[in-house]
């Protein structure tokens, strides 16, 4: 009988301490993988981490805001310009040109070539358009840019660089009496401006 109580307790006592050492042990495992204390998933966080870290979260927003209000009011500026932006007139054979209600005399008057292209002053344009305006006499090319483009035309040659792509173009960039004349439609258009033509008036109405 006391042996059959023995051999049940030498059962009974390892099962009974294996059991406690996958308690302990579990319990270990889980304290090891668990959230770090005053961590933002810790249950126990204290309100000053809560306070601390809504606080930095709102600064970071903040920062974030006022950079995109930055952004839109320099869009609203650069849309402000464009609209106050003066309509550019010219006329056939004309060496008075209008930019709002402002007269200006031309270098050389536009004109038409056999093909119908009409050819206006190149710096003319570019600066009544607001673009930085270059002539490169060792290349001779001459250039056209903007915040959002660029023309370059080489004298005499039937096509240009407009935004990096090479485009053929109606009439050659050509030197009158010293001025380079340009097709007015294509430049006008490869700096974003709407160009209309009056048949009757023989005239150029240009809408930045």
């Amino acid at each position: 009988m006391q042996h059959s109580s023995l051999r049940n307790w030498k059962v009974v006592l390892p099962l009974s301490l294996l059991m406690l050492a996958g308690i302990y042990f579990a319990g270990r495992s889980v304290q090891a993988g668990g959230p770090e204390p005053g961590s933002s998933q810790d249950p126990l966080v204290t309100k000053s981490y809560v306070d601390n870290y809504i606080d930095s979260r709102t600064r970071e927003l903040q920062g974030q805001l006022d950079n995109i209000n930055k952004q839109i009011a320099e869009l609203e500026a650069r849309v402000t310009a464009l609209e106050q932006r003066p309509v550019i007139k010219l006329t056939i054979g004309s060496k008075t040109a209008y930019v709002g209600g402002t007269a200006k005399q031309l270098p050389v008057a536009p004109y038409q070539t056999g093909n119908g292209t009409s050819m206006v002053p190149f710096r003319f344009i570019g600066e009544a358009l607001g673009a930085k305006v270059d002539y490169n006499e060792a290349t001779q090319t001459v250039s056209y840019t903007t915040a959002a483009h660029s023309v370059i035309l080489k004298i005499g040659t039937l096509s240009g660089t407009f935004d990096g792509r090479k485009v053929d173009i109606p009439a050659p960039a050509t030197l009158v009496n010293g001025t380079t004349m340009v097709p007015v439609r294509v430049i006008s258009q490869g700096l974003g401006a709407r160009v209309d033509w009056d048949q009757a008036a023989m005239t150029i109405t240009i809408r930045p």
